[in-house]
């Protein structure tokens, strides 16, 4: 396996253990303003996580499962898309790197 995807995985390790830490944390908090935190997600997992505010213009909470759907988009973004985003990311910048020095200097995968 190459570095770029031992790197992916341990990303995507890390990613998925702080969201369970945060879903923990939103599940066990009384503080009501604790829901709001979800905000912290869309910088990290841009952008990827555009897909949460595209689904909010989207789907209408009227609808007969927009509200279910709205309540459960962020935790499907972010639990299982987010991870697998920080996977490819490494990877991506891999191919970048050897494209750009393949040339003149070692491969960085």
């Amino acid at each position: 396996m190459s570095v770029s995807k031992k790197v992916g995985v341990v990303f995507a390790a890390v990613h998925i253990v702080v969201f369970v830490l945060f879903v923990a944390y939103m599940f066990t908090s009384s503080e009501g303003q604790a829901r709001l935190l979800w905000a912290l997600w869309l910088p990290l997992d841009f952008p990827v996580s555009l897909f949460v505010t595209m689904g909010f213009d989207h789907i209408s909470p009227s609808s007969q499962y927009g509200g279910l759907a709205r309540t459960w988009l962020p935790y499907i973004v972010h639990g299982l898309l987010g991870p697998i985003w920080w996977f490819f990311i490494p990877i991506i910048l891999a191919n970048i790197f050897n494209k750009l020095f393949s040339a003149s200097h070692s491969r960085f995968d």
